[in-house]
């Protein structure tokens, strides 16, 4: 992972961000430093658009509890946890 981007995901942690801008990141995976340890629990919004994921992790809702929209190009319609599922989506980038 590029340390500009360990460095934004480490700040939002350590600041308790509720929003999260990885947008224009050229990322080709969902960054795992986003579901490490509890710290990103605060998380309400995600935007990654204009990246080039074609998945999310299966365990995104509980690790992000409190994420309630997610902004992303993904080649997908929806994406839902059996415990929670994200109340906005944009998928067309």
């Amino acid at each position: 992972m590029a340390s500009e981007l360990c460095k934004t995901i480490s700040v939002a942690r350590l600041e308790k961000h509720k929003n999260l801008f990885l947008n224009y990141r050229n990322l080709h995976h969902f960054p795992l430093e986003l579901l490490k340890d509890e710290g990103l629990q605060y998380l309400e919004r995600l935007y990654m658009k204009r990246n080039s994921l074609t998945t999310l992790p299966e365990n995104l809702a509980q690790k992000l509890p409190n994420l309630v929209e997610l902004r992303t190009a993904v080649s997908f319609v929806a994406y839902c946890c059996s415990t929670q599922c994200l109340q906005t989506f944009d998928l067309l980038s």
